[in-house]
């Protein structure tokens, strides 16, 4: 402990590499709390804006998809692993110097972006490949993002009364979720024609911001000792390459197409790296990793139902996007749309920091997946006429539901976690990263293959069932022959690149049809998925017992004075 502080002992720190939770003034704690919302949405800005502008960036760069899709390798294989590294390095060197150093990688990474975007470098005559630069700038972001994913956390907490917080934990955990929304309803404003330069300058300004706040009010200091073995690299290394890889084939599986021989050379250094961590860590002394807690029925479920929300909230981000891109909906003509579901993710919010109660966790869990199957019904049945506003209630729900069911889940993580002890937190949150983000890869990879394919199966019965005697057919040639005829002298080529804008009608009707056959799939799969959870919740209440008595129990236990 920093000998300069002295700390009552209800201010101590929770646990090694945590701060301390001082008394503060009121004026204190509302700085805190400000700066920890504003660490928090410049968090959530690090794959939103890559999400929103990937297309951009493509084209900027004269990228092709597959060069594009290793940019977003770079940023999730990254993020996914990075967290039980970090753990351990607040752990040994404290928050102090934690945060400062997760702050110039985010400088590192946003200044690189905006050399990158702005060109300075060719000006320069320096020779360096502005991919690759791109490459390193978005796997630094990957892990910048999940260290001030915590430092925002912190200040949330440190700006909480002591009674609120766990109101604390669940704004900076919601906080998380702004991001896409947010940087779809910015770039538009700011990626004028294409030009990413000033997008980058306002990610690096944040940046910048974010810097001179930590040093303003920094966190308050907390224990450190030395937690680094030998073994952790071994093992680090294992867990984070399979991780990797696993990344890899989510994301280049869904681009390249899953038969790509390559790709299950992926899978495999996944399944036996991530085997190898797991033995090490099963059989050392000092693990980083709890794998026989992490193994439990209840955790498993935790993990499994994280995993399952994200792949089915993918319908927002993946699904009823996606069909809007089909459509030719640009984000500068969904401006209302994500304002619409920016505006649920702030009310699921602070409903959810108002409401949580430890005692009643699962029904909130249950009403998010029950909005995010009312959603999904109120999908189906989409045209080629479909618009922006058609979507506007049904992702209002499931954008509702997927910051709602955020507090409770990780709430309920935690209290198990906490309840075992301090050493297992760092499993919690490698659980609950890995849940996110792998669920969130899976559901986008997932989705992407069943469209794919329902799009190949609805054009071919489309295309088999033509005849080209049909009245309606031939007046729809004729009219493309009309309108082509003026470009094109050469009727036979009239005829062929009509007959090519019909075909091409008929493929946006199958993609449209395969859109309606994702959404009465999700449907289905949350409705099933409500159905279960409300089977387990009203098992519990006829037997009149809390699932998370028993870590209740050792925690109030725990708080007992001594």
């Amino acid at each position: 402990m920093n000998t300069e502080y002295q700390f009552k002992p209800h201010e101590q720190p929770m646990m090694v590499g945590s701060p301390a939770n001082p008394d503060h003034p009121a004026r204190r704690k509302l700085f805190y709390l400000i700066i920890g919302i504003f660490i928090g949405i410049t968090a959530s800005f690090q794959n939103g804006l890559l999400v929103a502008n990937l297309t951009q960036i493509q084209g900027e760069m004269g990228l092709t998809p597959v060069e594009g899709g290793w940019i977003s390798v770079a940023y999730n294989m990254t993020n996914v692993c990075i967290t039980v590294l970090l753990y351990k390095i607040r752990q040994q060197f404290g928050m102090s110097l934690f945060s400062k150093i997760t702050l110039f990688f985010l400088l590192a990474a946003t200044s690189l972006q905006w050399l990158v975007s702005s060109h300075l470098l060719n000006a320069t005559n320096i020779q360096i490949d502005s991919y690759y630069l791109e490459i390193i700038a978005r796997g630094l972001s990957g892990m910048v993002a999940s260290g001030m994913t915590v430092l925002g956390l912190f200040y949330c907490l440190q700006g909480m009364p002591t009674v609120k917080r766990t109101s604390g934990l669940i704004l900076g955990f919601g906080l998380v979720q702004f991001g896409i929304p947010l940087s779809r309803l910015i770039s538009p404003y700011l990626a004028i024609d294409g030009q990413l330069e000033n997008l980058f300058l306002f990610q690096f300004g944040l940046a910048l911001i974010c810097f001179g706040l930590i040093n303003i009010l920094e966190l308050p200091p907390g224990n450190t000792e030395k937690v680094f073995e030998k073994l952790d690299f071994l093992s680090f290394g294992f867990f984070a390459s399979g991780l990797a890889a696993l990344a890899v084939f989510l994301v280049q599986g869904r681009i390249q197409w899953w038969t790509t021989p390559w790709l299950i050379y992926a899978l495999i250094i996944a399944a036996v790296n991530i085997s190898i961590a797991l033995w090490i860590e099963t059989h050392r002394k000092n693990p980083m990793l709890q794998v026989r807690w992490m193994r439990s029925r209840n955790i498993i479920a935790f993990m499994v139902t994280g995993a399952v929300m994200r792949i089915l909230l993918s319908e927002q981000n993946v699904g009823a996007a996606g069909l809007l891109a089909s459509l030719g909906y640009g984000n500068d003509q969904l401006i209302t749309f994500y304002a619409v579901i920016l505006a649920a993710s702030v009310l699921a919010l602070v409903i959810s920091i108002f409401s949580t109660n430890a005692m009643d966790l699962r029904r909130p869990v249950i009403f998010a997946m029950a909005l995010i199957a009312i959603g999904a019904w109120m999908d189906t049945g989409v045209s080629i006429n479909s618009a922006p506003y058609m979507f506007y209630l049904s992702q209002f729900l499931i954008a509702f539901a997927a910051v709602y069911f955020m507090g409770p889940l990780v709430f309920e993580g935690f209290l198990r976690a906490i309840a075992s002890g301090p050493a297992y937190i760092i499993s919690f949150s490698v659980i609950f990263g890995i849940s996110q983000t792998i669920g969130g890869l899976a559901g986008a990879a997932g989705i992407q293959a069943f469209t794919t394919i329902r799009t190949q199966m609805h054009y071919a019965d489309m295309v088999g069932s033509l005849n080209l005697g049909n009245p309606a057919l031939m007046g729809q040639v004729a009219g493309a022959s009309r309108a082509l005829s003026s470009q094109i002298t050469d009727s036979a080529q009239v005829n062929v690149a009509a007959m090519g804008q019909v075909l091409q009608g008929i493929q946006r009707q199958a993609t449209v049809a395969a859109y309606n056959d994702l959404f009465f799939l999700i449907a289905s799969m949350a409705t099933f998925t409500t159905a279960i959870l409300l089977i387990n919740y009203f098992y519990y209440r006829y037997h009149k017992r809390n699932p998370l008595a028993k870590e209740l129990a050792v925690i109030a236990k725990m708080r007992e004075p001594k």
